[in-house]
């Protein structure tokens, strides 16, 4: 559901996500470790561990999904989840469509609450124009908090024409046992 916000009203969402996954809790020993590490390098770049493991869990799973595209959350801070996603895409003969941009924006665990997370993450991500996004797509951010960024992207990307969005995350930072 939309939350009621300022772009949005409380509504049901009539594209919505698949099921998404990530392969750590952000900091926690092993993996969200790696990812702690990674976005505050001085390299700006994920390890060749974190591809990897991600390669291994995902090769499945796009078999399964029939997953033909990766597509990433894009920053206006870095290029690294860019980076990573399109690493992954190389091991993975896939091909890495870049094809989300972001507008000026504060970051999303900066804000108070669900409603301005979504009306945050809704004024600012956007498919770059005259594209048609590819039908199965494998969506891939770093670190997931509040879900309006997966959630905001993969609307974006099926209005685009999309038809099955799959997010994967780095690590999952949110309080959720879910």
């Amino acid at each position: 559901m939309w939350v009621s916000s300022d772009v949005t009203k409380a509504s049901r969402i009539s594209h919505i996500n698949q099921k998404g996954f990530c392969i750590s809790k952000y900091g926690d020993a092993g993996y969200g470790e790696l990812v702690k590490q990674g976005k505050y390098s001085k390299e700006m770049r994920f390890r060749d561990e974190l591809v990897g493991k991600s390669v291994d869990i995902l090769r499945p799973f796009i078999r399964e999904h029939k997953i033909t595209h990766i597509c990433c959350v894009p920053s206006r801070r870095s290029e690294l989840v860019k980076d990573f996603a399109a690493r992954v895409a190389k091991s993975l003969k896939l091909d890495f469509v870049d094809i989300l941009e972001k507008t000026p924006a504060k970051q999303q665990k900066k804000m108070e609450n669900s409603a301005y997370q979504c009306a945050n993450a809704y004024k600012s991500f956007f498919v770059k124009e005259n594209v048609t996004a590819p039908l199965n797509i494998l969506l891939i951010d770093d670190v997931v908090d509040s879900r309006w960024t997966f959630t905001v992207c993969g609307y974006r990307l099926m209005e685009a024409g999309a038809e099955n969005i799959y997010p994967f995350a780095l690590a999952d930072s949110s309080n959720r046992e879910d």
